[in-house]
């Protein structure tokens, strides 16, 4: 395997940045980031470091103790990472949910840029009804930014106490939000008053051959719903392939991670991410 691109090289001075979740294997996090060190030469590299929930604590005490100038946290940590760090920025408190970390003098901070990723996904157009897809830490921001935004909310889980959870939350930071849950029984039945539907869930991810609605669900939604899978790999995902020739308005998470991605890199540098050479390293990864 060749060497990751680095700004300046490796070499004793080389800062360490990388991604903790469980998997990681898939994640594109690293080719993008590289290239975004490289572009703005700094001298660091980024790995995709794969930590087990039981061994979340030690990884962040490692963290502390080797100096790591920047942490992402993905699936299954970012609610859970919290609890081990000095403290949250204020849209990460709010949220609940963290997937960057960063020093603060001494402090290692948590906060999320999802949001802004999501945001950017979005496209400045609010839907008036969503329907999101699952309960976990990019649910979290999903559901925020949507409710910010004056949105009626309403997500399914599964586990119906997970969705009610995050439904509490969310209303709970969001004043005057509009935010409901159902079980995943009654997806089908949630579709038919949908213009937004949101899959924050991983289907898709480890499995290209996967979605978490298929034909007869999609033909649901009305004709003038949008779907957005926050997976963006395969490119298209089955999901967006399935919305499309359906005729619907469908997009995949590039967007997401890319400018999530960005405000990460600003958080750790305080430089200015350059994000074509992120976007374009994103591409030449989802080709290989």
């Amino acid at each position: 395997m060749p060497a990751p691109e680095t700004g300046g090289g490796l070499s004793a001075a080389t800062r360490l940045f990388g991604l903790l979740g469980d998997p990681v294997a898939h994640s594109l996090s690293p080719a993008i980031h590289n290239a975004a060190l490289q572009a703005a030469g700094i001298d660091g590299v980024y790995l995709a470091l794969r930590v087990s929930p039981l061994d979340l604590g030690m990884a962040i005490a490692g963290a502390r103790a080797l100096g790591i100038a920047g942490l992402n946290v993905t699936i299954p940590h970012k609610v859970s990472v919290i609890a081990h760090l000095d403290g949250v920025t204020p849209v990460a408190g709010a949220i609940g949910a963290v997937n960057t970390i960063f020093w603060d003098g001494d402090r290692l901070l948590g906060d999320n840029t999802d949001v802004l990723g999501y945001r950017a996904m979005l496209g400045g157009s609010a839907p008036r009804r969503a329907l999101i897809l699952g309960s976990g830490g990019a649910a979290r921001a999903v559901a925020f930014a949507l409710a910010e935004d004056g949105a009626q909310v309403t997500i399914a889980a599964r586990r119906l106490d997970a969705a009610r959870l995050l439904a509490r939350a969310v209303a709970g930071a969001c004043e005057a939000a509009d935010v409901a849950a159902i079980g995943w029984q009654r997806v089908d039945t949630a579709l038919v008053a949908t213009d937004l539907v949101v899959n924050a869930t991983p289907v898709g991810m480890a499995d290209g051959l996967q979605s978490p609605l298929e034909v007869a669900a999609l033909e649901r939604l009305p004709r003038h719903a949008r779907v957005h899978d926050l997976v963006y790999g395969p490119h298209p995902t089955r999901l967006v392939l399935l919305a499309r020739e359906r005729g619907l308005d469908a997009t995949d998470g590039q967007a997401m991670l890319i400018h999530q991605a960005a405000a990460a890199f600003w958080r750790w540098t305080g430089v200015f991410a350059p994000v074509e050479q992120m976007e374009r390293a994103f591409r030449r990864a989802l080709a290989v």
